[in-house]
């Protein structure tokens, strides 16, 4: 057993280790919730991954030679495990890892590329360690101080579709028996999101009520607000408590919940020159985390690639019809 705690194997698993336990006990940390501490936050989202970074190139450097190069890839390993340990824990899901994926990487490779330089300038005492692990924590309050920003976005796709305003719009209203052939390909879909199965109206022009249902039960209403034959048919959505259960989507990216919600939306129909229908479907959301920038730019990826599955649908049954 003291032959492999002194190996070469074990040197280097070490580091990676503390940089799992590490970000582990941060995000059951914030998970609580409480107070300055929120998992959807700069503190959490930048920070951890920051310091995880960090503390790793600063216990593989103890008595190593480090290199920018090298200290890249302790720090980008710690946290490819970090991401893997959440996933067995069941602490995150597939879509919620997928989108912090980016944004992790980049910044525990610039605190692993920190913390080597610190290393060889003979600056990595305790406390310039200890800095780095708290440095999370510290932050967490100051966060919380400021005042809250929301940020709504307006996202429109719109594909051409070879059949007139009339057929595609008797398209949009009822929506039954959703094959997963007839969605074709969609990112958010291979990460997680659930597939929409149907789409059944209840009346007809404003004020009606379309039920959208997804897999995994979840079930969300569209109340009509425009409908005017064939140009427009608009909506908002009313999404009750307890119609998105806990295992369909993620808490922080469900729709509805405490970070991100859809407002209302819809479709427009314009004729094309060739006799067939230009369709828009538009989608305004709300963010309501901390992570304005970086929140709004994931939040229209989502729905951009959302909004070519659902009009790929409409556009093979108007043209079918």
């Amino acid at each position: 057993m003291k032959r492999f705690f002194r190996s070469p194997r074990f040197r280097s698993l070490w580091p990676l280790l503390v940089g799992v336990l590490y970000g582990l006990c941060l995000r059951l940390a914030f998970a609580l919730d409480v107070g300055e501490f929120s998992i959807v936050s700069k503190a959490f989202l930048l920070m951890t991954p920051f310091s995880l970074g960090a503390l790793a190139v600063f216990v593989a450097a103890r008595g190593e030679r480090t290199s920018v190069r090298r200290d890249a890839a302790v720090a980008a390993k710690a946290m490819i495990l970090f991401l893997i340990a959440l996933f067995l824990m069941l602490l995150e899901g597939v879509i919620c890892i997928v989108l912090v994926l980016p944004v992790f990487v980049v910044a525990a490779v610039l605190g692993g590329v920190l913390a080597g330089w610190l290393h060889r300038h003979m600056l990595d005492r305790k406390g310039t360690v200890s800095a780095f692990a708290l440095l999370p924590l510290l932050l967490g309050p100051i966060e919380a101080a400021l005042p809250p920003v929301q940020s709504e976005q307006l996202v429109s796709t719109t594909m051409h579709i070879a059949a007139p305003p009339e057929a595609v719009f008797d398209q949009l209203a009822d929506v039954r028996g959703i094959r997963p052939e007839e969605l074709g390909f969609a990112f958010v879909h291979l990460i997680g999101l659930p597939k929409p199965i149907e789409a059944d109206m209840h009346g007809s022009g404003a004020g009606a009520v379309r039920v959208s249902r997804w897999e995994k039960n979840v079930r969300f209403e569209e109340v009509i607000t425009h409908w005017q034959r064939p140009q427009a048919m608009h909506y908002r959505f009313h999404i009750p408590p307890g119609s998105i259960p806990r295992d369909a989507l993620d808490e922080h990216v469900e729709l509805g919940g405490k970070y991100f919600t859809v407002l209302d939306g819809g479709y427009d129909l314009a004729p094309a020159p060739d006799g067939g229908t230009e369709l828009t479907l538009t989608t305004r959301f709300l963010n309501k985390s901390q992570l304005k920038l970086y929140g709004d730019l994931w939040g229209r990826m989502v729905l951009q690639d959302f909004h070519r599955s659902i009009l790929g649908l409409m556009r093979r049954r108007a043209e079918r019809a």
